[in-house]
C-alpha cells in the first residue's frame, strides 16, 4: 500500500494518466476487472473519449495495402525520376522533332539544288555540243574561227569529246548516295592536268606563238568542266553530311557500289586520256624546242598569220646563171628524208642554188586552213619566196610523189618565174580520184571471175590498190582514225622509248606520219582531191605545155602496175618540151637505192644544162 491507500503498481480509478513526453493527458481509467493482456493487446486502440487526440502508437488497422516507410520513400523517388524523365523526353521529343524539321529542310534545299543544277548542266551541256560542232566543221571541213591555231591537229576535238563525258557524267551521278573517296580525287586530277598542259604549251616559243583563242578556249572549258565536277561533289557531300550526319562513305549498296564503279572507270579511262595527251604534248614541246631555227620560217599569206619552214642554199651567189631549184618533197614525208640526194648535189659543187621547205601542214610548218588545196599549196609557196624572200627566180620545181601534182600546180601558176620541171615518181590525176562507183560495184563485167576476191575485181582496179598501197595514199575514216589515236601518242613515245629516235625523226623524219597535224593535212588533202585539187590539175596542165620537162620513174613500179606505168607515159605528153624520161631501178622511194639516186642526179644536171 502507499500513502494514498493502494496498492504499489495499480493506478487508481478515474485518474488522468499523463502522456510520455507531451502535455496531453490520457482521461482513461485503470480498470482492476480488466484483464492487463487485453488492455495491453488493445492499448493501441483509440479510446472513443480521445478520438481527437493524436497518438503517436501505431495501429494495427490499416485501410489498404500497408506501405513500408522505405517503400514509401522509394516510391516517391521514383515518380520524382519518372517526372524527371518525362520531362527530358519530352525535350528529347522536342529536339528530335526539331531536327526532323531541319532534315526537311535541308532535304528541301537539296532537291532544290538538284533541280537547278541539272537545268546548269544541261545547259553547259548544249553549249558543250554546240562548241564541239563547231570545232568540228572549223578544223576539218571550213574555217569558222579566224584565226585558227597555226598547229592544229585532233586535239581540240578529243579534248572538247572528253568535256563532253564529264558534263554528262555530273548530270548522271548527282545522287548522293553515289559519292566516293576516290571520285573525289580523280576531279582533282582531271581539273589539274588540262592546266599543266596549257603551262607546257606556253613554256616554249614554237609552241606559245602558234596557239590560237580557240586553243585557249577549248582548255578553258575543260578546266571549267571538271571545276563544276568539283563544286557539284563538295556540295553534295555538305548535303549528305546535313541530312545523314558524319557522311560515310564506304557504305553503299550493292547497286551503289557497281554505278560508283562504272563511273570511276569511266572517269580513270578520261584521266588517262588526259595524261597521255599532256605527254605527248610535253614531248612535242621539246622536239620542236630543239629543231626550232626563227631564221627559217616565212609567211605565206598577206595576214601574216601563217608560216612555212624553208631553209635555202647559195643565194648569196648572186653571180649564179643557174636557176634556184625549188624541192616539192612527196605526201608522206618531207625533204629531209627524201631530198638528201640534193643536198649532196650542193655540197658536191655541181647545184649553185637550192631551196627545200616543208610543205603547209607538213614537218615544222603551220597547218592548213580548211579547205586546202592544190593552189593553196602553190600559192602558199609563192607568197614565201617572192613576197617574204624577194626572189624573182627563175625557178626549177622538181616534184616528188604527190610533190609531183604540187609542182606542177605551182609552174602552172607561175608560168613566168619557172624555166623547168623535173617530175620524180609522180603521182597521175587519176590517183586525186575517189572512184566511189567502182568500190561501190566493183565487179568489172566479165563472166570469167573465178569467185575469189581478186577475179571480183578488174585488172585496172587491183593495180590502182596496188599502186595506192605503194605510194601510201590513205582513205578518209582512216586518216580521221590514226588522227585520233595521235592525240595520246603512243606511237611518239614508242619512237623515243623503245627506238631511241631524235627529235627531227619525229617532226621531219620516218616518225612525221603520225603527228596530228600531218594526218590532219592528209585528211584535208583527201577531202578536196575529187574536186578542187582535180580542178587545180587540169588547169595547170594547160598552162605548162611549153615547159622543158623531165620524167624519172621507178623500174619495180611499172613491173608491179601497168597502170602506173601508163601513167607515167601520160606524164610525159603534158609537156611538148620533154628532154628525158628515164626510167631508174629501185622502188617508189629512190633515194633509198644508191644507183637511182645517182641517175636521178644525171637526168637534174642534165636539164639544168638545157
Amino acid at each position: 500500500m502507499n500513502s494514498r491507500g493502494y496498492d504499489n503498481g495499480l493506478m487508481p480509478p478515474n485518474e488522468a494518466i499523463p502522456v510520455h513526453g507531451t502535455n496531453l493527458v490520457d482521461t482513461r481509467r485503470y480498470s482492476p476487472e480488466v484483464d492487463t493482456n487485453a488492455n495491453l493487446e488493445n492499448e493501441s486502440e483509440p479510446l472513443i473519449s480521445s478520438s481527437k487526440i493524436n497518438h503517436p502508437g501505431k495501429s494495427h488497422r490499416q485501410l489498404g495495402t500497408k506501405i513500408p516507410a522505405s517503400d514509401s520513400y522509394n516510391s516517391v523517388s521514383q515518380n520524382r525520376l519518372g517526372e524527371r524523365n518525362n520531362i527530358n523526353q519530352r525535350e528529347e521529343d522536342s529536339e528530335q522533332y526539331s531536327g526532323q524539321s531541319e532534315r526537311v529542310e535541308t532535304r528541301q534545299k537539296y532537291l532544290l539544288f538538284l533541280r537547278n543544277w541539272r537545268w546548269f548542266l544541261h545547259l553547259v551541256i548544249f553549249i558543250n555540243i554546240l562548241f564541239l560542232v563547231c570545232v568540228l566543221v572549223s578544223e576539218f571541213f571550213v574555217e569558222l574561227f579566224p584565226p585558227s591555231s597555226r598547229n592544229e591537229s585532233f586535239d581540240n576535238f578529243v579534248l572538247l569529246v572528253i568535256a563532253l563525258s564529264g558534263n554528262c557524267f555530273n548530270v548522271w551521278f548527282t545522287d548522293i548516295g553515289l559519292l566516293s573517296t576516290i571520285d573525289c580525287k580523280i576531279n582533282t586530277l582531271l581539273f589539274v592536268v588540262p592546266i599543266i598542259d596549257i603551262l607546257i604549251l606556253s613554256s616554249t616559243q614554237y609552241t606559245r606563238y602558234r596557239m590560237s583563242g580557240l586553243t585557249l578556249t577549248v582548255f578553258s572549258w575543260l578546266i571549267l568542266t571538271f571545276a563544276l565536277n568539283l563544286i557539284q561533289s563538295y556540295k553534295l557531300k555538305g548535303y549528305a553530311n546535313q541530312l545523314n550526319g558524319i557522311f560515310n562513305q564506304n557504305r553503299h549498296t550493292m547497286k551503289e557500289w557497281l554505278i560508283i564503279g562504272f563511273r570511276n572507270a569511266c572517269k580513270i579511262i578520261l584521266l588517262l586520256l588526259l595524261i597521255l595527251n599532256t605527254l605527248n604534248t610535253l614531248l612535242f614541246t621539246i622536239d620542236t624546242h630543239n629543231m626550232n631555227k626563227p631564221n627559217r620560217y616565212f609567211f605565206i599569206g598577206q595576214d601574216h598569220r601563217r608560216t612555212i619552214h624553208l631553209r635555202c642554199y647559195g643565194l648569196d651567189n648572186v653571180d649564179s646563171t643557174q636557176p634556184i631549184i625549188i624541192y616539192e618533197h612527196g605526201g608522206e614525208e618531207t625533204s629531209y628524208k627524201s631530198g638528201r640526194w640534193l643536198e649532196e648535189l650542193y655540197l658536191l659543187g655541181h647545184v649553185e642554188r637550192i631551196c627545200m621547205y616543208d610543205r603547209v601542214g607538213y614537218g615544222l610548218s603551220d597547218s592548213v586552213s580548211m579547205p586546202w588545196s592544190l593552189k593553196d599549196s602553190s600559192e602558199a609557196l609563192r607568197y614565201a619566196l617572192v613576197e617574204d624572200m624577194k626572189l624573182n627566180g627563175p625557178f626549177l620545181v622538181i616534184g616528188y610523189d604527190y610533190g609531183g601534182l604540187v609542182a606542177r600546180t605551182f609552174v602552172g601558176d607561175n608560168r613566168e618565174l619557172c624555166s623547168g620541171l623535173m617530175l620524180i615518181e609522180s603521182w597521175h590525176e587519176e590517183l586525186l580520184k575517189k572512184n566511189y562507183l567502182s568500190r561501190l560495184f566493183p565487179g568489172d563485167g566479165r563472166d570469167d571471175d573465178d569467185g575469189n576476191d581478186k577475179g571480183s575485181l578488174s585488172d585496172s582496179q587491183l593495180s590502182l590498190r596496188l599502186i595506192e598501197k605503194e605510194i601510201g595514199k590513205r582513205k578518209g575514216y582512216k586518216i580521221w582514225w590514226h588522227g585520233l589515236w595521235s592525240t595520246i601518242g603512243l606511237d611518239s613515245h614508242y619512237s623515243w622509248l623503245i627506238k631511241r629516235r631524235g627529235s627531227s625523226e619525229r617532226l621531219v623524219g620516218k616518225d612525221m606520219i603520225h603527228e596530228g597535224k600531218f594526218l590532219r593535212t592528209k585528211f584535208a588533202e583527201t577531202l578536196t582531191s575529187s574536186l578542187l585539187s582535180y580542178r587545180d590539175i587540169l588547169q595547170s596542165n594547160e598552162k605548162i605545155r611549153n615547159v622543158k620537162l623531165s620524167v624519172v620513174s621507178s623500174k619495180e613500179m611499172i613491173k608491179k602496175s601497168s597502170l602506173w606505168g601508163d601513167w607515167q607515159r601520160q606524164l610525159t605528153k603534158i609537156s611538148t618540151k620533154v628532154k628525158e624520161w628515164k626510167i631508174v631501178d629501185g622502188e617508189h622511194e629512190f633515194f633509198e637505192n644508191n644507183n637511182a639516186k645517182e641517175l636521178v642526179q644525171a637526168v637534174l644536171l642534165r636539164l639544168l644544162e638545157e
